[in-house]
């Protein structure tokens, strides 16, 4: 595989990562920082990304170089991941944890990678698929909002 230029990555924790300049196509945000700082020694700072997550998004990219990524369907016809991902992005998405797939989408949110983004976010929702609410509040932190009244009317018509 030829070597092109290497540009340096800073991430807001002031993490530095070389990269083959290749690699970051796949992110408009990373091609947008090379044209702003067009000279291979100049560090492109990645401010709202943190070193841990940012290492996570350079391997995707390494990877999605050159494969194109396996399109997922939505909404998810089931829970289970592994038959409608690619063996390699099963295997990168599966074992984080909750917290790290969200750092990992907002990351990939910020650089502007589709593909990352609906690879993490069909993690969460498969998270989600029959998940009871109070479950998924849990698992998520999410506080209830509703009024006694409101949540007396919603309770009215129970999901199956």
């Amino acid at each position: 595989m030829d070597i092109g230029i290497i540009r340096k990555i800073k991430s807001k924790d002031g993490q530095t990562f070389e990269v083959d300049e290749k690699c970051l196509g796949n992110s408009k945000v990373l091609k947008d920082l090379i044209n702003d700082f067009p000279e291979a020694d100049k560090e492109l700072p990645v401010n709202e990304v943190d070193g841990k997550c940012l290492e996570k998004v350079i391997e995707y990219l390494k990877h999605h170089e050159t494969e194109k990524t396996k399109e997922i369907p939505k909404p998810l016809p089931s829970a289970d991941l592994k038959p409608l991902l690619s063996e390699w992005d099963f295997n990168f998405i599966n074992p984080l944890k909750l917290e790290e797939v969200v750092d990992l989408v907002n990351a990939a949110n910020f650089l502007d990678i589709p593909d990352l983004v609906n690879l993490t976010s069909a993690r969460l929702a498969s998270e989600m698929i029959n998940c009871p609410v109070e479950e998924a509040r849990e698992k998520f932190g999410i506080k209830c909002d509703m009024t006694e009244e409101e949540k007396a009317e919603y309770d009215k018509y129970p999901i199956d």
